[in-house]
């Protein structure tokens, strides 16, 4: 599955678990209750969306 603009976020670590998932964990969600820790993907709209730098 496509993560959407999760894929290229700056806030966005990709994390693979044991059984072959891939997550994404948004680095906002620490400190900002308005997102979530793991987003459900794909993720098409997002306020705290940033490219990498």
């Amino acid at each position: 599955m496509t993560p959407g603009l999760c894929g290229r976020c700056r806030h966005a670590k990709e994390l693979h678990t044991k059984g072959g998932s891939v997550l994404y964990l948004c680095g906002l969600a620490a400190s900002d209750p308005r997102f979530d820790k793991y987003p459900r993907l794909p993720v098409l709209r997002c306020d705290g969306h940033a490219l990498p730098l």
